[in-house]
């Protein structure tokens, strides 16, 4: 296991407790990560950004630029990040991986289906909300494949963060049923973010160059979140929706396997 799917699952089990050490593991545990993105280009240009409090880093990497992974690599030896890659041959992902880099967020077309056969590199999927709706076989056939997460970007933007939007996401969840990391803006509230923290997501994408300082104030809106509310609090008859370690229980989609 990736440590980038490691810090989710635990995000997704995280919960707040009573007393010193409880708030300590909650600092160190947070209810949803915040991934900053930051080109290769950005991050030679200004290094402190390798010391972003983002929880990890997702680096877009230009693939004529032969050794900007271990160029990277060697900015961010100290860090959880991974690779932003359009495609990926599996020597590409091997490459990446002996550079340090823990995870790789690719487009399926053109990426080497050899490359889902790595178990110490995350793989992230990227999906977009305009891309045709899957039919029940093509659902069910991400569902097997060994991807860890979805990263879902909203091609009209996340915010305004509306009902509609939002069911859009769940859908998509329900669709590829993998850990969800969202796309968004350097301007998300603290309301977004708990309304994304409820819905399942497990962590945050935002721009580094756009974000600046206030990547800190977005920690701080998470760590000030308001406790989860039970399952029995929202309803027992509510649907759950679980994807923390990849996988949903029968009895998140009974209807869907029917």
């Amino acid at each position: 296991m990736s440590r980038l799917t490691d810090l989710l699952d635990k995000t997704q089990t995280s919960s707040p407790g009573i007393g010193f050490v409880a708030s300590r593991q909650a600092a160190a545990t947070p209810d949803i990560a915040v991934i900053g993105r930051v080109s290769a280009t950005e991050l030679a240009d200004d290094s402190a950004l390798a010391d972003s409090p983002a929880d990890a880093l997702l680096v877009t990497l230009d693939a004529s630029d032969g050794s900007a992974a271990s160029r990277v690599g060697d900015a961010l030896s100290d860090r959880l990040w991974g690779a932003r890659v359009g495609s990926a041959s599996a020597d590409h992902a091997t490459a990446l991986k002996d550079a340090g880099c823990d995870f790789i967020v690719f487009d399926p077309e053109g990426t080497a289906a050899a490359v889902l056969n790595d178990d110490a590199l995350g793989k992230v999927i990227a999906v977009g909300f305009d891309e045709p709706e899957f039919d029940e076989d093509e659902a069910r056939a991400i569902r097997t494949l060994d991807i860890d997460c979805a990263l879902l970007t909203p091609t009209d933007g996340l915010l305004p963060l509306t009902v509609q939007k939002l069911l859009i996401i769940q859908k998509m969840r329900g669709i590829v049923r993998k850990r969800a990391i969202v796309n968004v803006p350097a301007e998300i509230g603290k309301s977004e973010i708990e309304t994304l923290r409820n819905a399942g997501v497990a962590a945050i994408a935002v721009s580094l160059a756009e974000v600046g300082e206030d990547i800190q104030r977005i920690r701080d809106d998470i760590a000030n979140l308001p406790r989860r509310k039970s399952q029995s609090t929202r309803g027992a008859n509510t649907p759950r929706v679980g994807f923390g370690g990849g996988s949903a229980s029968t009895e998140d989609f009974d209807e869907d396997d029917e």
